[in-house]
């Protein structure tokens, strides 16, 4: 997780982008809050949409791995190896066949909230295009991305001085809006913003209150 600063900030450097924010979805907090804590002169603000806390706090983690998984493979996902990683390929593999499929079956599965935002035919075209790209190289780099998200981060969230957003729906199915609590209150700077009913991908109805709330500061070019 720590490494992932170092290939931000020498894309920050190529186009020229002295200062920015960060947002994420979901695991993807990780990746921003390490930019933050790595980076305090660059990165302004952070945004969490639908985040969880680190795996070395006291939450559900084994909740929200996917329930087939064998208690040898539950186990793993805490232990820094190249082992891990290979035993959850084959759990992803299915993924990658056809993933510009992944929206449609996300809305059978998801709340009624995420089903209604992913019944809109141009968030279902986003959704499969990112998959697409996404799982491009196959099952490894997510079943890496998974394992990495199931271990420390690497990093004390009490030493994130940024301001941060969290955003989080109140019937999120993939991330309970309980580990949001958690995330919040770890965060020294934080305010968390909790939306009654809604669920994982709640951006797609509140973009203009996200990026409103980062623009200070966001894009700022180097001299």
């Amino acid at each position: 997780m720590t490494d992932w600063p170092g290939d931000v900030a020498q894309l920050l450097d190529t186009l020229g982008i002295e200062r920015t924010a960060v947002l994420s979805l979901s695991g993807g907090a990780a990746y921003a809050l390490a930019c933050a804590h790595a980076m305090p002169d660059r990165v302004t603000a952070v945004g969490v949409l639908g985040g969880a806390p680190p795996p070395d706090v006291p939450w559900a983690w084994s909740d929200v791995l996917p329930g087939r998984l064998s208690p040898a493979v539950r186990a793993a996902v805490h232990r820094p190896s190249r082992a891990t990683t290979a035993l959850l390929r084959p759990v992803f593999a299915p993924l990658t066949v056809r993933p510009a499929l992944l929206p449609r079956y996300l809305q059978v599965r998801l709340n009624p909230a995420d089903r209604r935002v992913l019944g809109r035919p141009a968030v279902r075209r986003a959704m499969a295009a990112t998959f697409t790209e996404g799982l491009r190289q196959g099952a490894g780099p997510l079943a890496e991305d998974r394992a990495l998200l199931f271990r420390p981060w690497g990093f004390p969230l009490a030493e994130v001085t940024q301001h941060v957003h969290v955003w989080h729906g109140t019937q999120d199915w993939q991330v309970p809006v309980g580990l949001g609590r958690v995330l919040a209150a770890m965060l020294p700077r934080c305010t968390a913003h909790w939306y009654a009913g809604e669920g994982h991908f709640l951006v797609f109805d509140h973009a203009r209150e996200v990026y409103g709330a980062l623009a200070p500061g966001v894009g700022s070019r180097a001299p």
